[in-house]
């Protein structure tokens, strides 16, 4: 594999050894071999938030609007990235957040009814 990253100059560092130089080369383009890797696994994160986002709006319209979905789901995301496991555990974090937020809206409502009963 070609990169277009400098090669380490023998001559103008005597304290370089052949294999050194090499080993250089080898890291830098490793390095960027480990950026490519980060990109990629960045995008599929984004595209497993993005699924469960879906997933979760539409299980539960009309209860939980789509700009909580999406804060929850954020919310699971750094809960989940404190585990050794983060993309395991992002679904069913998710998934619990949006229960107890859909229960809590739930509550919300009949706690609106009420009062607006009690005010008439």
């Amino acid at each position: 594999m070609k990169t277009n990253l400098p090669e380490p100059t023998l001559a103008s560092n005597q304290s370089y050894t052949r294999n050194e130089a090499i080993f250089t080369r080898q890291t830098r383009a490793t390095g960027t071999g480990l950026r490519r890797v980060a990109a990629e696994r960045f995008g599929q994160l984004v595209a497993l938030k993005a699924r469960i986002a879906a997933n979760l709006e539409k299980e539960f319209t009309g209860t939980i609007g789509a700009p909580l979905i999406r804060q929850i789901v954020t919310e699971a995301e750094a809960l989940a990235a404190t585990t050794p496991f983060p993309a395991l555990l992002l679904p069913a974090l998710a998934e619990e957040k949006a229960h107890n937020a859909a229960k809590w809206s739930v509550r919300q409502q009949i706690i609106r009814n009420h009062s607006l009963t009690l005010a008439a």
